[in-house]
């Protein structure tokens, strides 16, 4: 494959380059947008910011990331990042090689191939596109969130108008300190109107989500009342669950 352009990403001790040549920008953002979710997912990173060779702090844009060619990734702005000369060698590396209707993945690790996997570029785009719908499907849940503590709020202080809703008491619940609990205890809480979810030993009450979920009702009841994590997983491990969820969660698992 004939290189022409080339945007290196790092995070930790692991380089993402990303090698193409000359292709729609819409393509390469689709997978720079891949790359940055599986990153955060990964690494359990609700917020992603960017700084350049000499520690200064970068707006996300596709010109400017191949511009700059070395970009690295931080949870805060205030990393200190050392020049890039002594950061040559890095322990793990993914190269990501984009072509107009496929995406190829070679993992290294000490520059010794680990494996390789291809995608098509449409399943690229389909897997983004399901982030997306999630996110705005949280984002819209968690703003009806917003609006029904406005107006427990406003009820309390007006005794005389108070609303009673079993929404509000759910509320109340969703804003206690978070506890634990046994897996025994999270089987109960099992139905639509009560969903408890464990996701990586966090659980969450999705009851508000579930009519909102892209993949449909039946599909994230299934991981309800129970440790959902292998199955979460093998539908969507490109998401960053806990940033979509956090909002939600009630407790830890204990085991």
């Amino acid at each position: 494959m004939n290189i022409n352009h080339q945007i290196n990403f790092y995070f930790a001790n692991r380089q993402y380059t990303l090698v193409w040549q000359d292709l729609d920008q819409n393509i390469i953002n689709e997978v720079i947008f891949f790359v940055l979710n599986d990153i955060s997912s990964k690494n359990k990173l609700n917020h992603l910011t960017f700084t350049d060779t000499n520690s200064t702090p970068i707006q996300q844009s596709l010109t400017l990331f191949i511009q700059l060619q070395h970009i690295f990734i931080n949870i805060s702005t205030t990393n200190n990042i050392p020049p890039i000369n002594e950061i040559q060698e890095w322990e793990f590396q993914n190269l990501y090689q984009i072509n107009p209707n496929q995406l190829i993945i070679q993992k290294f690790k000490n520059k010794r191939k680990l494996e390789s996997v291809n995608y098509q570029m449409q399943t690229i785009i389909n897997l983004n596109q399901q982030f997306r719908e999630t996110s705005q499907n949280i984002k819209d849940n968690n703003n009806m969130i917003n609006q029904k503590q406005t107006i427990e709020r406003s009820a309390n202080s007006y005794p005389i108008t108070k609303i009673q809703s079993t929404n509000i008491q759910q509320l109340n619940k969703l804003q206690t300190q978070l506890k634990s609990y046994t897996i025994e205890e999270v089987q109960q809480h099992n139905t639509q109107k009560d969903a408890w979810i464990v996701l990586q030993d966090n659980i969450y009450d999705v009851s508000y989500y579930i009519e909102k979920h892209p993949g449909g009702r039946e599909q994230i009841l299934r991981g309800v009342g129970k440790d959902a994590t292998f199955l979460f997983l093998q539908h969507h491990p490109w998401i960053n669950f806990h940033y979509i969820l956090e909002k939600f969660q009630v407790g830890y698992l204990v085991k």
